[in-house]
């Protein structure tokens, strides 16, 4: 590849609704970093047995996110449904990048699944969901069935956070060159999990100082769940038909959670968070034993709790 056909030797693959939107937007804006002109690309997902998203295109059509490029040393992309791609996924980043740096980022896996319910409940998903206690019944129902995940139907988010079926595979794989970060350690100190990665990264991490660190993508309840879900769907069909110019979007997004914003009535009740953990407790403690194994001795509460059980 040509410095005009580069494509990532960055890449956060993950985990959804973990801080990857955060992240991208923080690394994006160190000077030796290209950020995607789109955050989330895709483009491995062609290879996810999960994703279903038809023949991989030309890599030509993949470096034109990085078109922009002015000879930064890292292009970055930051695609979530690349962490639980397994071995097709892994393999073909190998294969295509060579040698990319690999972030992943883990949340408590209770945590991750409440705010994938309310995620998509936000954009209109789930119609026929009533409550997160519904929601919950379904998605173990779903997982002792053995039904397959199907992209778009928002009823995986109980699977992805066994992070033990996959985080190994990335280890494994990439050794030195991925890093496991933290959601709860990016909502404390922003600025020092940046510094961390850039100082991993080999670039400046005085850098930091000038970032915006702000919180991104940052999930707006509807008043009317139904509105919500008639505005994703004329969203898609307007921008596979090309009826609007992309600079349309953003006011008409605006204008949408004017009409449309509300407050979560309800709430994440001890009692389904005593449930969710137990769903996941061994699943943490195996994760808590790779990170150990790898050299991860911070590790957040939620993994902590894991080892001790």
């Amino acid at each position: 590849m040509t410095e005009n056909h580069r494509v990532a030797n960055l890449v956060i693959v993950g985990v959804p609704k973990a801080g990857t939107g955060s992240l991208f937007a923080y690394l994006a804006q160190h000077p030796d970093v290209c950020g995607s002109d789109e955050k989330e690309t895709g483009y491995f997902n062609h290879y996810n047995p999960w994703r279903h998203t038809g023949p991989v295109p030309p890599i030509e059509q993949y470096a034109r996110h990085w078109a922009h490029a002015a000879g930064e040393r890292y292009a970055l992309e930051a695609t979530p449904t690349y962490s639980y791609g397994g071995e097709p996924v892994i393999s073909a980043l190998r294969t295509v990048l060579g040698r990319p740096r690999i972030v992943l980022i883990l949340r408590d896996p209770a945590d991750r699944l409440w705010s994938a319910y309310t995620f998509q409940r936000s954009v209109g998903n789930n119609a026929g969901i009533s409550s997160f206690g519904h929601y919950l019944d379904t998605v173990e129902q779903r997982l002792r069935d053995g039904v397959p995940m199907v992209p778009g139907d928002g009823m995986h988010g109980l699977r992805i956070g066994f992070y033990a079926d996959y985080l190994g595979a990335w280890l494994d794989e990439f050794g030195e060159d991925v890093r496991v970060v933290f959601t709860e350690d990016m909502r404390r100190d922003p600025g020092r999990v940046v510094a961390d990665l850039c100082s991993w990264l080999g670039i400046d991490s005085g850098a930091v100082a000038g970032l915006d660190l702000g919180a991104r993508n940052v999930t707006r309840h509807p008043r009317s769940p139904r509105a919500a879900s008639v505005a994703r769907r004329l969203k898609r069909r307007t921008e596979a038909l090309n009826l609007l110019p992309a600079t349309a979007y953003p006011r008409l997004r605006e204008a949408y959670f004017r009409l449309n914003s509300g407050r979560l009535a309800e709430r994440f009740d001890p009692a389904q968070r005593r449930r969710v953990e137990n769903l996941y407790r061994d699943s943490n403690l195996t994760t808590a034993r790779l990170l150990a194994a790898h050299g991860y001795e911070e590790l957040p509460p939620w993994l902590r709790v894991g080892s001790a059980a």
